[in-house]
């Protein structure tokens, strides 16, 4: 039998795959803008699906900037909250109040909140080119609504990659200085995975960085 090559994109391969099939929409690098970081077209494609009303009567102010205007008011409202604090409250321009995400609701009583629900649009992008000041890439980047909200650099123990080189490829090489991607609450949580094991960070900060297990139900029981 022949030896099978394995490469770290096969990772990504099984993992996109599998995030496609459960409702993720591929998006490329190309899609993300790197100065408002975020992808703008998935954002105002929920805005128009759930808050058309709201977007209409920013039209009324905004004219044909409106796209631009919304897209970069909401970059501002990250950098200066948090990505978690936007998802949560949302935010508002010239008086219009805007959702960034809808939440499961707690029953099917109401058929207007499901829908809503179901309107949340995530997306994967592989090897996204984040920087503008080289061509540094992350293996796997998520994102609810156009928003980043988790960054992912795969290790596969077959290529002989732990994941402790994806700990170490956060701490050197993924340094937060002017990257607004990797800045603290911009993005909610930064993963290290490899086959067997995952680790999690929420605060990258270059060597000082700590990462902590997250492999419930893997290397860590279940709490019952």
């Amino acid at each position: 039998m022949a030896a099978q090559n394995y490469l770290e994109q096969d990772f990504e391969t099984h993992i996109e795959a599998h995030l496609l099939s459960s409702g993720y929409l591929k998006r490329l690098s190309q899609d993300y803008d790197k100065s408002l970081c975020l992808i703008p077209d998935e954002f105002l494609a929920f805005i128009q699906a759930t808050q058309p009303l709201a977007f209409q009567r920013l039209q009324r102010q905004y004219g044909t900037a409106t796209p631009h205007k919304l897209v970069e008011r909401l970059s501002k409202q990250v950098q200066k909250y948090g990505a978690l604090h936007v998802l949560r409250t949302g935010f508002k321009d010239r008086g219009e109040k805007f959702q960034l995400a809808y939440f499961k609701p707690a029953s099917g009583m109401n058929p207007e909140h499901h829908r809503l629900y179901q309107s949340n649009r995530f997306s994967i992008i592989r090897q996204l080119k984040y920087s503008q000041k080289n061509e540094n890439a992350i293996d796997i980047v998520l994102f609810i609504n156009g928003l980043p909200i988790i960054t992912a650099e795969l290790k596969n123990a077959l290529t002989g990659q732990m994941v402790e080189q994806a700990v170490q490829q956060y701490r050197k090489d993924r340094r937060p200085n002017g990257e607004p991607l990797l800045a603290f609450k911009r993005c909610l949580v930064h993963f290290a995975v490899g086959n067997e094991e995952a680790f999690m960070t929420t605060h990258l900060q270059g060597d000082k960085t700590r990462f902590f297990p997250f492999n419930k139900d893997t290397i860590n029981p279940v709490n019952p």
